[in-house]
């Protein structure tokens, strides 16, 4: 009867759709699909199951990138042709790249705990889905964008000569000051790094919630990837 058993168990898992391929162990899901806009949530979008976004320092160029993600042998897609996109004035090079097939939110999750253990990683975020892939001006980005966030954020504080209420989050949250903006002093340019409280956006709907300021917003970007 055992022998049995054992041959129905080993059966079953050669039969087509009993494999499963790619599985990623699970984590408490990270993602975060609304920012604030005048203390009501905004919906971004829903999240995609297929892309992340990669943070890198700019003192890494784009060849030791190219051989890093080729290094990472479980969950990228390494058919996928990914471009290494650069902003100026910004310290980090982005890099949306894809995933071998669908996942969870569970399963991103422990994809961007693993990739974040890696030096040449800043960040790695989770990405939305858009049907909008036109630039700011609406001239045609690609045949398909996907939405998500750098690790700056940006918060304006009710008066630039009184900061302890900033520094005090700033401290708690584990986060940057990268400097107040040149045309508006009041609002003050913050970082979240991989080892901060959360990413940009969840550091910015924490720093709004706080009801400590005027407000607080992450840089939501569109990046090509089709």
């Amino acid at each position: 009867m055992k022998n049995l058993i054992l041959s129905i168990i080993v059966l079953a898992g050669l039969l087509p759709g009993c494999v499963k391929e790619d599985v990623a162990p699970v984590m408490e899901c990270g993602f975060v699909g609304f920012k604030y806009y005048k203390d009501e949530e905004d919906f971004l979008g829903e999240m995609s199951r297929n892309y992340i976004l990669l943070g890198v320092d700019t003192a890494y160029d784009d060849d030791q990138i190219q051989e890093f993600i080729s290094s990472v042998k479980d969950n990228l897609d390494h058919n996928y042709s990914y471009t290494v996109q650069t902003t100026a004035g910004y310290k980090f090079k982005e890099i949306p790249v894809k995933l071998k097939s669908s996942k969870t939110c569970g399963q991103i999750a422990y994809i961007i705990s693993r990739l974040e253990k890696n030096e040449i990683i800043s960040y790695v975020h989770y990405t939305m889905d858009t049907d909008d892939c036109n630039d700011m001006i609406g001239r045609p980005m690609g045949n398909k964008c996907i939405i998500s966030y750098g690790s700056n954020f940006y918060v304006r504080v009710h008066d630039k000569n009184d900061l302890e209420d900033l520094n005090r989050i700033v401290s708690e949250t584990r986060t940057e000051i990268v400097g107040p903006n040149a045309f508006m002093p009041e609002v003050f340019e913050l970082r979240a790094t991989k080892y901060s409280l959360g990413d940009a956006l969840k550091m910015a709907n924490y720093f709004h919630e706080t009801g400590l300021f005027e407000y607080a917003e992450p840089g939501i970007s569109q990046y090509p990837v089709e």
